[in-house]
């Protein structure tokens, strides 16, 4: 995939999460796209694979920790080259124990055919555990 094409993907999957927008997000996810989490991370059955699959993880995983409506991505960079882009930001919110939570992440995100085919995220995992598990 060219490298315009694989950004506006992207930037397309980061406006459908923030607007938490199914129908869109299920549009810019590839059928058997793959979700791979942080080793680390307090996750079950990872990786996540197929659109509906990692669909549910994201929203269960995401709103067993954090309260979604709170979240802020702050200082977004964005590179892109051919098939491959990489995000990286800063993301914060409120966890689920009222507790305020800061941490930087990148994915990296592989296209194909105008679709996300993989999204691989890293993160500090032990500031995510201080902060989030040990509340």
């Amino acid at each position: 995939m060219d490298t315009e094409t694989s950004r506006a993907v992207v930037v397309d999957y980061f406006r459908a999460m923030r607007s938490h927008d199914a129908a869109e997000l299920a549009r810019v996810l590839a059928d058997g796209v793959e979700w791979v989490p942080p080793s680390s991370a307090p996750l079950e059955g990872r990786p996540y694979v197929g659109r509906d699959t990692v669909i549910a993880a994201m929203d269960r995983e995401g709103s067993r920790f954090f309260k979604l409506d709170t979240g802020r991505a702050e200082g977004a960079r964005l590179v892109a080259d051919g098939d491959t882009v990489v995000m990286i930001y800063n993301f914060s919110c409120t966890t689920q124990s009222d507790r305020e939570y800061s941490n930087d992440y990148v994915f990296v995100f592989t296209c194909a055919d105008g679709q996300i085919v993989r999204i691989d995220e890293h993160n500090d995992t032990m500031r995510f555990h201080r902060i989030v598990m040990e509340a």
